[in-house]
């Protein structure tokens, strides 16, 4: 088969491709939708109490982070101050 050949073949598959696209897209979509219709949703209660778990356990964390680059901080400066003090 000739280069020209192959191209013509090619752009007949993709031609195919495009004009199954709109089909594959609604199947998809459908199926997308009844997937979403097997989860179990949260309750509004447990929602809250897993969205404050999270925002304290976020503020624990940050309070942590910024304990620790505060001592790094005065152990460096007070180390750099007696290496060039």
């Amino acid at each position: 088969m000739t280069a020209a050949g192959r191209a013509v073949a090619y752009l007949r598959g993709v031609g195919a491709d495009v004009a199954a696209f709109p089909g594959r897209t609604a199947v998809y979509l459908r199926d997308v939708r009844a997937e979403v219709r097997k989860v179990t949703w949260p309750t509004l209660e447990d929602l809250r109490k897993s969205t404050t778990v999270i925002v304290i356990f976020l503020i624990v964390v940050g309070l942590l982070i910024g304990i620790i680059d505060w001592l790094w901080s005065v152990i460096l400066i007070s180390w750099l101050g007696r290496a060039f003090g």
